[in-house]
């Protein structure tokens, strides 16, 4: 339980380090440029504490939705973000190369900041499933609404041994790549079902051949039941679970990685399927990893329906094949921004099945770095360079509240060659701040959700049959 707590903490301060760095190019930014910075805040909204220096209030604030730098010469944020007055009134004017340096210099910092941890992940190395070459073809999958159907990538002629290179004309060098390039796609067939045009190799000669995904998990993602290939030295890991068995009622869920069987240590693949085998007519307890913590799962086997002998209902595999990647820090960075350019573009393709429910917010993001700290200082590290390309990228957005908007309003300014007015800046900012506020309430309901499932507090249950429903209505 400390140790949990140890690691949510780690995440947190991860998080706020990372606002910090963004708003610090601001504020020094500001300073050089010869600006007034009120306010510098972590978080938004009334003061909870903070201190006073050199004419600046650096404060913590009650909403945990980023930060600021208050500018008055720059908007007049003062009802916004928690102000008393309009400072801007009373304070000289300042250039339009002035506001569009000070505005940028938050996404600069947080480039500069994942460059530079990007310079230790060259040096330290980082294990990824680096192969593109499939070692395992799912018969099935379990879309999101508990369906079984055949697998996409076993009905399309896809095999065991192929090596993918492309997901709809997009070069793909790393199985995330290839799980990224999919879940963004945005083509369609002609009656309307997700579509992929996956290039392969296959004994040496390119083909490509078209997938249509199912759309799994509660994520709704495109799947095509693919895996890379696995190491059979180490522990074998949940990969599919049929809905209305044992060990999906039982709480066992995809990742789960088999250690025990009745606390006997899993010390091979032969020894997994013979104790099965042998035990089918029992309850076993089978004890897994999951999320860096040891559970005990009971399940008792039973006969399917049509079929003569009882069975747990799951399959599993071995770990993925990893292998330790030494990207120097523009080649990091660049996979970092076309993995946030795919999902922006998918995000708004009304063809896409990318929706702002699978975004992340606060919860969600303090909740991956919970996980990545859980699993080492690498991961933890790659994962903060990670957000801060990310909040570069989003912050140089033309939406008013984020940085791109304070540059927009300064460039539609200058061309028009007179100030907008401040009331009409409010009122923007002050709309956009309330969508934001509800867009990020939106989102944190499905985090709460994923974190739930994760952590196993949650569990998706099948919907009742149609009989049931009837009968109850």
């Amino acid at each position: 339980m400390l140790l949990n707590i140890i690691y949510v903490a780690v995440a947190i301060f991860a998080l706020g380090f990372c606002i910090f760095i963004h708003e610090l190019g601001h504020f020094i930014a500001a300073k050089k440029r010869g600006l007034v910075a009120d306010r510098f805040s972590i978080g938004f909204g009334p003061r909870l504490c903070g201190w006073q220096w050199k004419g600046t209030d650096f404060r913590l604030s009650l909403i945990p939705l980023g930060g600021y730098v208050s500018l008055p010469q720059l908007v007049d944020m003062g009802r916004l973000e928690g102000g008393e007055g309009d400072e801007s009134e009373t304070l000289p004017p300042i250039s339009y190369a002035d506001k569009m340096i000070v505005a940028v210099m938050g996404a600069v910092f947080n480039l500069i900041f994942a460059f530079v941890i990007s310079m230790v992940l060259w040096g330290v190395g980082r294990e990824i499933v680096k192969t593109t070459q499939i070692g395992y073809i799912a018969p099935e999958i379990m879309t999101s609404n508990f369906e079984t159907v055949p697998g996409p990538a076993k009905e399309a002629g896809i095999l065991e041994g192929d090596t993918i290179v492309s997901v709809d004309g997009q070069t793909v060098r790393s199985w995330m790549q290839f799980q990224n390039a999919l879940m963004t796609g945005t083509r369609r067939a002609e009656d309307g079902r997700p579509m992929a045009e996956i290039g392969i190799i296959r004994d040496q000669e390119p083909l490509t051949l078209t997938v249509y995904p199912g759309i799994a998990t509660n994520e709704t993602i495109r799947h095509i039941g693919a895996y890379p290939t696995s190491d059979e030295n180490a522990a074998p890991i949940v990969v599919r679970l049929e809905e209305n068995m044992p060990a999906y009622a039982a709480g066992l869920k995809p990742d789960d990685r088999i250690l025990k069987l009745d606390g006997e240590p899993v010390i091979s693949g032969g020894f997994l399927s013979a104790y099965l085998t042998n035990h089918g007519h029992r309850e076993i307890e089978i004890t897994v990893e999951r999320n860096g913590r040891e559970l005990v799962i009971p399940v008792q086997p039973r006969i399917k329906e049509g079929e003569s002998a009882p069975r747990f209902g799951f399959q599993y595999d071995y770990p993925f094949t990893t292998e330790r990647v030494h990207y120097n820090p523009i080649e990091q960075i660049g996979i970092f921004a076309n993995t946030m350019r795919q999902t922006l573009y998918a995000l708004v393709h009304r063809q896409s099945d990318v929706r702002v429910r699978n975004m992340s917010g606060p919860v969600g993001i303090v909740h991956g770095l919970t996980n990545m700290a859980r699993i080492g200082v690498i991961d933890l590290i790659w994962f903060l360079a990670f957000i801060n390309v990310n909040l570069a990228i989003l912050n140089l957005l033309p939406i008013p509240v984020l940085d791109g908007g304070h540059m927009a309003f300064a460039t539609i300014s200058k061309l028009i060659g007179r100030p907008l007015p401040i009331a009409f800046m409010e009122k923007v900012q002050g709309t956009f701040m309330v969508l934001l506020l509800g867009m990020v309430i939106y989102i944190s309901f499905f985090d709460v959700g994923r974190v739930g499932r994760d952590i196993g507090i949650i569990r998706d249950e099948p919907p009742p049959p149609a009989e049931v429903v009837e009968e109850e209505e």
